[in-house]
């Protein structure tokens, strides 16, 4: 189904030879496990990551007829949490990534034999398992926490006693194509932490409490995470 080769050559890439043999232009191409295509919309990733969840629905469904719901837990970390978690920092953001939302809510609603109807938000809670959406907080905070950069938190640039002192500052950015980019993204949801949490610097504990502040609350967006 997805192409490690794709053959239909853009107008925008010139052709390039060795030679006297023009070499294949791959539009889409799969480095790592990721498929990256020309324009980086990601698309083919996710239609990767969806059937990969597709079959993962289909195992975990036959398992919880016939076995017990740590199995069937056990199960979701192996197929489902290691896809999920792999490459999420380039999916989440991508009109398309709703889809893998909705379909993991459907997998947690056949684990909890809970139907259609039912709201996900305290099966999450039950089950301790992360939405996408804070899947994806929890790997962009734990990276922003532990990032090797120079980043300035804002009593670097002034010492004026205000609340956002101990923030980290955002970037400066001439276009909304770098405002918008991961490391300034990742800024503004570490910034968005409560005081208590930035404060930890042993990563594993900083790790487990943002699971809990997220498992708490359980945003179905960064949206309703950066306004909560």
């Amino acid at each position: 189904m997805f192409f490690h080769n794709y053959q239909k050559i853009s107008p925008v890439v010139p052709l390039v030879s060795f030679n006297t043999r023009v070499l294949p232009v791959s539009v889409i191409i799969k480095f790592l496990g990721i498929y990256i295509s020309e324009n980086l919309k990601w698309n083919y990733q996710i239609d990767s990551l969806q059937s990969k969840l597709n079959t993962g629905y289909y195992l975990i469904r036959q398992l919880q007829k016939i076995t017990n719901p740590h199995v069937v837990r056990t199960m979701y970390y192996a197929c489902i949490h290691s896809h999920l978690k792999y490459g999420i920092t380039l999916c989440v953001g991508n009109p398309k990534s709703r889809k893998i939302f909705l379909l993991q809510k459907k997998i947690i609603r056949i684990m909890c034999k809970a139907d259609q109807h039912t709201s996900c938000r305290n099966l999450f809670r039950t089950l301790g398992i992360l939405p996408v959406p804070c899947l994806y907080i929890s790997k962009m905070v734990c990276w922003i926490k532990y990032y090797r950069g120079k980043l300035e938190y804002n009593s670097d640039l002034h010492e004026h006693d205000t609340h956002h002192k101990t923030d980290l500052h955002p970037l400066t950015c001439r276009t909304n194509l770098a405002k918008n980019n991961g490391l300034n993204m990742g800024i503004a949801l570490y910034n968005k932490l409560p005081q208590n949490l930035k404060k930890l610097d042993t990563k594993h504990i900083f790790k487990n409490k943002v699971k809990k502040f997220l498992l708490q609350n359980v945003f179905y967006s960064v949206d309703e995470y950066l306004l909560s």
